[in-house]
C-alpha cells in the first residue's frame, strides 16, 4: 500500500439515517458512455441513495442498482466526505440502541450460571439480546449457545461447553 493511498469507508452493512422521511442523496459516480442522438457521449453516472422512512440500507441500494466495484468506491468516498463535513447534517450513520443490562448482577455473575438465572427469572430473551448486541467485551460463545438453546425450547445444549478463558483452572 502506498503512503498516499486512502482508506475507504466500509459500506458493507452500513445503515444511514436522515431527519427527512423521503430523502434522496445523489452521488456523482464514474464516467460512462451513453448514446445521444446517435453519438457516443461520456457522461457522469448519478448514483441515488434513497431513504425510506428516514433509513437507507446501503447494501440494499447496491443490490437494487447493481453497483460495480468502481461504483462502490465512489459511494464510499461521497458518504465519507459528507459524514466528515461538520456542516452536513442531512444524514448520519444509524446506530441501533444497545439492549439494557438484563439484571444488575449480570456482568459480575459467572458465565456458566447466566442461562440458569435467565431461565429462572424469565429473562432469557433479554439476556440473549444483551449478550449478542450489548455486552462491552462482545458475546461469549458458551453463554450465547446456552441462551439460544433455551430460546429454541431445549433445556440443555446438545454438546458440553468448552471452558471459557476466564474459568479458574485448578490442578488435581
Amino acid at each position: 500500500m502506498s503512503a498516499n493511498a486512502e482508506v475507504l469507508l466500509d459500506t458493507n452493512g452500513l445503515i444511514l439515517e436522515s431527519p427527512y422521511a423521503q430523502y434522496q442523496f445523489l452521488i456523482k459516480g464514474p464516467m460512462q458512455k451513453v448514446w445521444k442522438d446517435g453519438f457516443p457521449v461520456d457522461e457522469q453516472k448519478i448514483i441515488p441513495l434513497q431513504f425510506d422512512r428516514y433509513i437507507c440500507f446501503v447494501d440494499d441500494m447496491a443490490a437494487e442498482q447493481e453497483w460495480t466495484v468502481e461504483d462502490r468506491e465512489f459511494v464510499a468516498r461521497a458518504i465519507d466526505a459528507s459524514l466528515n463535513n461538520p456542516k452536513f447534517r442531512d444524514m448520519w450513520v444509524h446506530e441501533a440502541p444497545k439492549p439494557p443490562l438484563p439484571w444488575p448482577t449480570y456482568e459480575s455473575m459467572h458465565h456458566s450460571k447466566i442461562a440458569t438465572a435467565a431461565e429462572m427469572n424469565g429473562l432469557v430473551g433479554e439476556a440473549f439480546a444483551y449478550e449478542t448486541r450489548g455486552r462491552e467485551g462482545g458475546p461469549r460463545p458458551a453463554v450465547v449457545k446456552k441462551l439460544q438453546a433455551l430460546l429454541d425450547g431445549k433445556s440443555e445444549p446438545d454438546e458440553p461447553d468448552a471452558p471459557e478463558p476466564d474459568d479458574d483452572l485448578v490442578a488435581a
